[in-house]
């Protein structure tokens, strides 16, 4: 194809075209499509905050019934008597108690105390089973404490039955817990013959329990949590969390202005844009949530942030999506471009093809000959022409082998002529230089052959001479090379022999084929030979040498009688 013609250049207009188009459309769904993912991020956060916020209500009233399944059993009211009074002989029923503390203690990893106190002698303590290093714990008698001054005894002595009171978060101060570890605590009023006589108390820890309440957040995710009137109770950098403990204030509207919205109710929920303390840009949602009783209008903040670069990094994905469309659609444009231009200039290419190989010798191949049009017409005059011109080669290729045949291979007998004789010898000669050895150059020469001649004629002179050919050929083993240097003069070239004695047996082989006389017309026609043998290395190192050395020895074996063989 012609790179200034009508199809390349309309194939160009076409991709330019589409590669306008496609990038446009890509442009605008890039930044749509950002759009949109940045809205489904946000919306996404705000769901899984609502949805953490249900499993944060969902596992805190799970401890409330906890709290009331206990407070409610017979065996905490079976303590006191109808009055609300200790009963005085109750060590069974205590340890009864402590036992069933113990197993609801041992069965969830986030509790850390469980106590009945009592709403006489200033709230002192009956049952008291805690979590400790060395294990989960009844503390002695004499250990047993007046609490009647926390809010989770006398608040819960002013609940009805069935209700419970709910601490505000707070560090951990108690002897024998943890230490600096928040916890919150649930009580509930324990009644007995219709009195209340007392309050069940669980205190739970604050870290294992939301823990694992967020354990299944994806990877970036980081909670917040902020009390009723600010303070951080949960947050990335430990240094904000219960300042209100150690005397400082780090209140969530400080940071966030927007919260403060959530702490007066005006909103439910916030959903905003904002920095870490890194100064990384994340994306927040915060949801109030309620806690307790209604009237008491307590609530905690909830939240949940992602790094925005988690979120762009969709849109970056989205970027390469919208790359990867351009690039198919660049790639379409061009296979179209490709159609075109095959279309408009594929059979004239083929024809330029076809001239090509023609001038190369080859076959043409497959052309539009069953067209109608003009190139149908030119395709067939190809055709036609490539036939005159195969049936020429043709000719031209077989009187090629015939002359070279001739020019290397004797008329009469088919045997290498002294051309390829010397030049199969040299090769000979490189072969035994690297393998090792010795090449044997047998010269033979027919016994009287004039006289056979002479006897028969010229045709039974070469009746004769061919059959020599062949029993010289049968003889030799494979690879051995026979060739005749003319008149009743052969030759025969031996590589890989070890021996001297080798060669010597070659020679009587050679000589043994002549002890059955040969055939013509009828009758026997005796032949003999006399055979001279050079060896390389040893008589020569190059062609000539060596073949003149082998005469001479044909010559020696003359002298000594004929139908012998020697050495040069």
């Amino acid at each position: 194809m012609r790179v200034t013609g009508i199809a390349f250049r309309l194939s160009c207009l076409l991709a330019a075209f589409s590669v306008f188009a496609a990038a446009l459309a890509s442009h605008y769904t890039f930044l749509s499509g950002r759009e949109l993912l940045r809205q489904q991020a946000q919306h996404n956060l705000r769901d899984t905050t609502g949805v953490l916020g249900h499993r944060l209500q969902s596992a805190l009233q799970t401890v409330t019934r906890d709290t009331v399944m206990l407070a409610a059993q017979s065996g905490t009211a079976g303590l006191f008597d109808e009055q609300g009074a200790p009963l005085p002989r109750a060590a069974p029923t205590r340890l009864w108690l402590a036992h069933a503390f113990e197993a609801m203690i041992a069965s969830h990893p986030e509790y850390l105390k469980i106590q009945l106190i009592q709403a006489r002698q200033h709230g002192q303590e009956l049952v008291r089973v805690q979590r400790l290093a060395a294990g989960v714990q009844q503390a002695p008698e004499a250990e047993l404490q007046e609490k009647g001054h926390f809010p989770y005894v006398f608040e819960a002595l002013q609940l009805p039955l069935g209700q419970v009171y709910m601490s505000e978060l707070a560090v951990n101060r108690d002897e024998g817990l943890a230490p600096d570890s928040p916890t919150y605590t649930m009580s509930a009023p324990v009644e007995s013959g219709g009195h209340l006589v007392g309050v069940l108390v669980v205190q739970v820890a604050a870290r294992p329990f939301l823990r694992a309440l967020t354990s299944d957040l994806p990877a970036g995710f980081q909670v917040y949590m902020a009390n009723r009137w600010g303070d951080w109770l949960v947050h990335p950098d430990a240094r904000l969390v219960f300042g209100f403990d150690r005397g400082q204030r780090f209140l969530i509207q400080d940071s966030l202005p927007q919260a403060a919205e959530l702490i007066t109710g005006q909103q439910p929920e916030l959903v905003l844009q904002t920095a870490d303390g890194d100064g990384e840009p994340i994306v927040a949602a915060f949801r109030r949530l309620p806690l307790g009783r209604e009237v008491d209008q307590r609530f905690l903040l909830l939240g949940l942030s992602q790094p925005l670069k988690d979120i762009d990094g969709d849109v970056i994905l989205l970027g390469h999506r919208a790359v990867q469309v351009l690039l198919m659609l660049c790639v379409a444009a061009c296979l179209l471009a490709v159609l075109v231009s095959r279309r408009v200039t594929g059979p004239l290419k083929l024809l330029a093809q076809a001239t090509r190989r023609l001038g190369r010798g080859q076959q043409m191949g497959e052309l539009p000959s069953e067209r109608s049009d003009e190139i149908g017409e030119l395709a067939r005059a190809f055709g036609q022409m490539e036939e005159q011109v195969t049936r020429q080669l043709s000719q031209l290729r077989s009187s090629h082998h015939a002359l070279d045949h001739l020019a290397h291979h004797d008329a009469l007998t088919g045997l290498p002529n002294r051309r390829m004789v010397e030049a199969r010898l040299a090769d000979a000669l490189r072969r035994t230089d690297e393998a090792g050895g010795i090449c044997a150059v047998l010269f033979v020469d027919l016994d009287h052959f004039k006289t056979i001649n002479d006897r028969l004629g010229h045709e039974g002179g070469d009746v004769v001479l061919r059959a020599v050919a062949r029993r010289l050929a049968s003889g030799v083993r494979d690879g051995d090379l026979v060739g005749r240097l003319g008149g009743d003069e052969f030759i025969v070239i031996c590589e890989g022999i070890d021996h001297e004695d080798d060669a010597a047996r070659i020679a009587q082989k050679l000589q043994a084929l002549f002890e059955q006389p040969l055939a013509y017309s009828g009758l026997p026609v005796g032949v003999q030979a006399s055979i001279g043998i050079s060896l390389y290395p040893r008589d020569g190192t190059d062609v000539r040498s060596l073949l003149t050395r082998a005469d001479a020895g044909m010559y020696r074996a003359k002298n000594q009688g004929r139908n012998t063989f020697s050495f040069s």
